[in-house]
């Protein structure tokens, strides 16, 4: 029988059941509203958990490794699912350390109740929005193009503030006391399971100091309160790796819950000032044209032979390459070119829609530059179908036919509302700001990058009208203190250790070095390799192995040096 979540009934204890083949899924209750003793409403966390290759009792088992894809907005289910097995592999060392992989749909997102859903389930409203939004073009065309944007967020906040109930409860402080929830209630159920197992069943083997105080871990005193003040030390510990967003989570908790940090690895780091507070998301796009400039330099110097861009009449190398995309992309924003899809989807394809999937490409350019510098040569020749059928397939044109629904697409779930929530529950309120403010947020954001800026100006966009109010705002400060790996209460096991490719289109590496020096004895590994995130955008067995050690023994090596990636593009 196919799996649904549906059918497993919401416990406050864990209760894994078996799900999607290998893995373990459970629907844990949390709080509501951390903050209020007497609410009783709660949140039901969708979990997910890929088992460690050995059982838990062996003497090798290194408990959870906890995990977030980013976002904010997405599902920590489907990131299990397509890459646990990947992050066992990096963390696992065979035959010494073994650990099981764990996620979950933070609040408002997939599989977790309550939704954050402005459209009351109404898919075709939400489409309709998503056109409307569309259809008026990118901010760079003007004023009234702002102007009319600003009043399509108005209205979309006007619909949110229907789904209150929930969205106001889904800011990340919220979402890093469910983690220490969590761990707790993981903690609690392991302790279950060993009363129950009959005396003598234990693994033979001779523990280290680590693994048995890992397995020996007192549970937390059970109460609601969001403080956890005068906590023993050896309580349950998190230990965790995040992507892009994941980092900003990784750092809240760290700096909310110290105490409760076993190993950290943030990995694509955003820099949190510049989240939490002013404008915001100033700062992620520094090295994203760089990377596109290496796009046409490597596609100059490998030739018409490897890429489809290149021409043998190019003189001047990329810069021809260049010019010619300059050119096509400055011709279609003057003028849009409609295409009908074989699926009956018409698209009016933008010089926004080029510049987005040229973004997106720069997210993974190992796997994805050659297969750019194809779709662009065909753009530029005049066949832009499949510049068509991908702004439907990723849900930057809603796949509708004859204004009925199709069953069968791939549909994009709330990411919207979930994404705004958060990046506007968690920044500083810009509402009520007018077009002049908004004309200067996003040329400062195309000064910054000519390919990304644009679009990235979107991701604060809803703020500009949300009239929902967060419980719970955390502003800092955002550090820990001194790593004591005796743990000692209130203190972090280990200090965190931060990855970051050299150049990364959206999380910068001068952004792991700045949050770094926030916390004592941090460290930074560069991977030099392009792309986001270190981990899912490069393989680098030295990343691997550095990633491994650290789980394992808590240590950043004092000569931390860079990492080469085992191949590039």
């Amino acid at each position: 029988a196919s799996f649904k979540w549906e059918n497993i009934k919401p416990s406050h204890d864990l209760e894994y059941h078996d799900c999607y083949g290998e893995f373990k899924c459970a629907r844990l209750e949390v709080p509501l509203d951390w903050l209020n003793e007497t609410d009783t409403r709660v949140a039901t966390i969708a979990m997910i958990k890929l088992p460690a290759v050995v059982p838990d009792e062996d003497p090798t088992f290194g408990g959870a490794i906890f995990t977030n894809p980013g976002g904010p907005g997405g599902s920590g289910v489907s990131f299990v699912l397509k890459m646990g097995h990947y992050l066992r592999y990096t963390a696992d060392k065979p035959g010494r350390r073994h650990y099981e992989i764990i996620s979950f749909d933070p609040r408002g997102i997939g599989e977790t109740l309550p939704a954050s859903d402005c459209f009351n389930g109404n898919l075709l409203t939400r489409d309709a929005f998503l056109l409307e939004n569309r259809g008026n073009g990118a901010l760079t065309r003007g004023d009234s193009t702002i102007a009319y944007s600003l009043a399509v967020m108005d209205a979309f906040a006007q619909r949110c503030q229907g789904a209150e109930d929930a969205m106001a409860f889904v800011g990340t402080p919220n979402v890093a006391r469910d983690m220490v929830e969590m761990i707790d209630k993981i903690d609690e159920l392991r302790k279950r399971e060993a009363a129950q197992k009959p005396k003598g069943h234990e693994a033979q083997g001779t523990y280290d100091s680590d693994t048995r105080a890992e397995l020996k871990r007192r549970s937390a005193p059970k109460r609601k309160s969001a403080e956890l003040h005068d906590e023993p030390g050896d309580v349950p510990r998190l230990q965790y790796i995040g992507f892009s967003y994941g980092t900003v989570l990784g750092n809240y908790f760290a700096s909310m819950f110290p105490g409760r940090v076993g190993r950290l690895i943030l990995d694509g780091v955003c820099d949190i000032q510049d989240y939490t507070v002013g404008p915001g998301w100033q700062k992620n796009t520094v090295d994203t044209d760089e990377i596109f400039d290496n796009f046409f330099e490597g596609c100059a110097a490998a030739g018409p032979e490897v890429c489809a861009l290149a021409r043998t009449s190019d003189t001047n190398g990329a810069s021809d390459l260049r010019r010619r995309f300059d050119t096509f992309l400055s011709e279609l924003d003057k003028t849009p070119k409609p295409v009908l899809t074989d699926s009956g989807d018409v698209v009016i394809v933008t010089g926004w829609d080029v510049r987005m999937l040229a973004a997106l490409v720069l997210y993974s350019p190992l796997k994805l530059f050659k297969e750019l510098a194809q779709q662009f040569n065909k753009f530029m020749s005049g066949d832009l179908t499949e510049m068509a059928v991908m702004a439907v397939s990723t849900g930057m044109v809603p796949a509708m036919k004859d204004a009925c629904l199709l069953d069968k697409a791939a549909r994009p779930s709330n990411i919207v509302e979930a994404q705004s929530a958060v990046v506007c529950n968690d920044g500083d309120d810009i509402s009520h700001k007018g077009v002049s403010w908004w004309r200067k947020y996003v040329q400062s954001q195309m000064d910054t990058s000519s390919i990304f800026g644009a679009e990235w100006s979107t991701i604060r966009l809803p703020c500009s009208s949300w009239r929902i109010r967060p419980n719970w705002k955390f502003k800092g400060p955002f550090t820990t203190p001194d790593p004591d790996p005796s743990l000692q209460p209130g203190r972090p096991a280990a200090p965190i250790l931060f990855l970051s490719n050299r150049l990364d289109p959206v999380t910068p590496l001068r952004a792991a070095q700045a949050m770094a020096k926030q916390h004592p004895g941090a460290g930074v590994l560069i991977q030099e390799a392009m792309g986001h995130c270190a981990v899912a955008s490069a393989p680098s067995e030295c990343t691997r192995r550095v990633v491994a050690d650290y789980f394992e023994s808590g240590i950043i090596p004092s000569d931390l040096s860079a990492c080469k990636a085992d191949c590039g593009p």
